[in-house]
């Protein structure tokens, strides 16, 4: 790129330039009837920290799309119903030249000097093929791996600093930090929970296969190994329910015994 055209293309990123953040539907969602906006609809974790964030009234907030296994990628602000489809590897491929074509659009509608992708494995193969559409000098940031790596990424690239661990602040919003077989996960208790009631709603694994150790999600016993796995990313059969129990221990969250 000649020193004419960096110039004019950093004058076009100064006029128009913004985030663009493209983020996984969640399989919680807020029930009620009629539509409702995506990002108000959505309840997983990852949508928790973003309304969070959006409710500070941040003077650049990103662009956000969702990628929906219903309807495709849908802007923020897209009316939808409450609806249950989950994202397969075969819905993922089926919708993956709709997905590209129209990430290709947003793009060539405006100039994004700054691109987070916050996705699960599944949801990622919808998205195979962006980097040829992606504009030449974006920065794109990719938030991948366990749903505490994800949170903690996009915390980052939202806030332009990783959480930090507040002690003034009630067990709620104490953010934890705790690390197992070398994966970090950085959390608040309420985000734990929010997490769990996610993993309830996908139907991950196995919730029930405690046997003396156990915490309570709204009401339902689920086994803290069960819940670690999901967090970190881990098999369950890669640590011990002393570790998992630690681990929870240090995010805030409380086990109890039978």
């Amino acid at each position: 790129m000649t020193y004419k055209s960096r110039l004019a293309y950093i004058q076009r990123v100064h006029s128009q330039g913004r985030y663009l953040l493209i983020v996984a539907c969640s399989q919680r969602k807020l029930s009620g009837e009629g539509l409702m906006p995506a990002i108000a609809r959505y309840d997983g974790p990852v949508f928790h920290l973003l309304r969070r964030f959006l409710q500070q009234k941040p003077p650049n907030p990103p662009d956000t799309y969702v990628l929906s296994a219903e309807f495709g990628l849908i802007f923020q602000d897209y009316p939808i119903p409450c609806y249950d489809r989950r994202m397969t590897k075969q819905r993922s491929q089926q919708l993956q030249p709709e997905v590209i074509a129209k990430l290709h659009h947003i793009l060539n509608a405006r100039l994004y000097p700054e691109i987070c992708i916050c996705l699960g494995r599944d949801y990622f193969k919808a998205l195979e093929g962006y980097d040829r559409v992606i504009q030449s000098g974006s920065d794109v940031q990719i938030a991948t791996g366990s749903l505490g790596k994800k949170l903690v990424k996009l915390h980052t690239w939202l806030y332009g600093k990783p959480p930090e661990l507040n002690q003034n602040h009630s067990t709620n919003t104490l953010r934890g930090k705790a690390c197992l077989r070398g994966v970090e996960v950085e959390m608040t208790s309420a985000q734990v929970l929010d997490a769990a009631r996610q993993a309830l709603a996908e139907g991950k694994g196995n919730p029930a296969s405690y046997q003396s150790w156990y915490l309570l999600v709204d009401g339902q016993r689920v086994s803290p190994k069960w819940l670690v796995s999901y967090l970190t990313g881990l098999p369950v059969s890669s640590f011990h329910s002393s570790e998992a129990r630690r681990i929870l221990a240090q995010l805030g969250v409380e086990v109890s015994c039978l």
